[in-house]
Parts: C-alpha cells; structure tokens; sequence
C-alpha cells in the first residue's frame, strides 16, 4: 500500500513538472507570436493622418502619353469617395476632367489639347459611354495617326477601366463628328484598345505630385526604381 502512494506521489510530480514546462513553452511562443504580430507586413509606412485622406477617396486608372508619345502609360490617381457614390456616370465625368488637367507623375505627358472641356455630363446607355467635348478636341489637336489614337483612347482606355463601361462614343458640341483630323474615325463606338498602353506605370500621390515612371513587368530594374525613389505614402 506504501509503495502504490509512494508510486501515486512520484507520478503526480512528474504531471506537475511536465505541466509547468508545457505552460513556459506556450508562454514563449505566445511571445513570440506576440513580437511577430507587431512586425510591419508592408514596407510602406503612413501615419493616421495619411490613411484618413485615403480613407476618404477612391483610386482611379488615367492614361496619359509616354515621353517619346508613341504609347498611353497609366497614373494612378485618387478621388474623393462622395464623388463615386454620386455614381457611374459622375465618377465619369470626374475621370475625364482629370485627364483634361494632364499628367502629375513625372516623365508623362498630356495627350488632349489645350482649351478641351467637357461640353456635359458623361453619358451611359447600357455599357456604352457618351463623352461629349468642346470644338477644341479637334482644332487644336496637332493631327497625326498615333497622336490622334493616343488622344481617343486615353479617354476610353481610362472609362472602360469602370465596370459599367465596354464603349465609348465622342462626340464634339453634342453632334457626331466622322473624323479625327482625317486619321481616326470618330463616328463609331470605341472598345479598350490593351494594344496601345505600355508596361509602365505611373504612380501618382493623392495630394501632389508624382513618382517617375516604373516598369511593370517585374524587372529588378523596375523594383530598383520603385525603391530608390521617395515613398508616395510618406
């Protein structure tokens, strides 16, 4: 009977040390876990004040010209969020008034002429954009094939990035214009056109300014790039 107790008494100390190591363990771990949760998961750093702003607005897709203006590069940019709930045909309207203003991000450059406007709110009629812009779309543009492709296309590539819209029609002083400087027929619903954007793409800040262009076709050139210039959220 002594020796059973005596056996009971051994076992019950062995429960409790083994008990007491599995508790430290999971103490430690529960550390560690604790310092790993505390870790950043990004390498891009913004205070409260800088994620109120982009709290408050929405990322929109523009298409401005590269350097040498042979193809569209995108900007991303942002807009006040009450604009987007107003919805599709205001968030529109608000992309292309962006795109009349010209590019913020370095190394781009503007593809509408000078003195353009829009003439009235975009249009939508099913999936199908009406942009209805000033005289000036066409008087002041230079002409020539792939500048007049880079100035239609801007406008359809940057409305087609919205899921209401598969098509754009532009029209100049509310009639249907057949042609653009003699290059480009105008008198026709437009598709996105993937064929004409480069790989590049522009990052704009939300407030100001912008970052010169990087490659997007993960290159280490283009991570290099990204990395040595000033971070956009900072």
């Amino acid at each position: 009977m002594k020796a059973l107790r005596l056996i009971a008494a051994i076992m019950a100390v062995l429960m409790a040390f083994l008990l007491c190591s599995c508790g430290k363990d999971k103490e430690t771990i529960g550390e560690q876990l604790t310092e790993e949760d505390l870790e950043p998961v990004s390498s891009i750093v913004i205070n409260e004040e800088e994620a109120a702003v982009l709290n408050e607005k929405v990322p929109i897709c523009l298409y401005f010209g590269d350097e040498q203006q042979s193809k569209l590069v995108k900007e991303i940019r942002y807009l006040d969020i009450d604009e987007a709930k107003k919805g599709a045909s205001t968030l529109a309207s608000a992309i292309v008034k962006e795109l009349i203003s010209g590019p913020k991000a370095k190394g781009l450059s503007p593809v509408l002429p000078e003195g353009v406007s829009l003439r009235s709110p975009v249009t939508l009629e099913g999936r199908v954009a009406t942009v209805d812009l000033t005289k000036e779309f066409i008087d002041n543009h230079p002409g020539g094939k792939t500048l007049e492709e880079l100035a239609v296309y801007s406008i359809v590539n940057a409305l087609t990035e919205l899921k209401e819209i598969e098509r754009v029609k532009i029209v100049i002083n509310g009639k249907q214009a057949k042609n653009f400087k003699g290059n480009l027929e105008l008198d026709k619903e437009f598709p996105r056109n993937e064929a004409i954007i480069n790989k590049e793409v522009g990052m704009a800040r939300p407030e100001d300014g912008g970052l010169v262009p990087v490659s997007g076709d993960g290159s280490d050139d283009a991570a290099n790039t990204l990395m040595d210039e000033e971070d956009p959220l900072e």
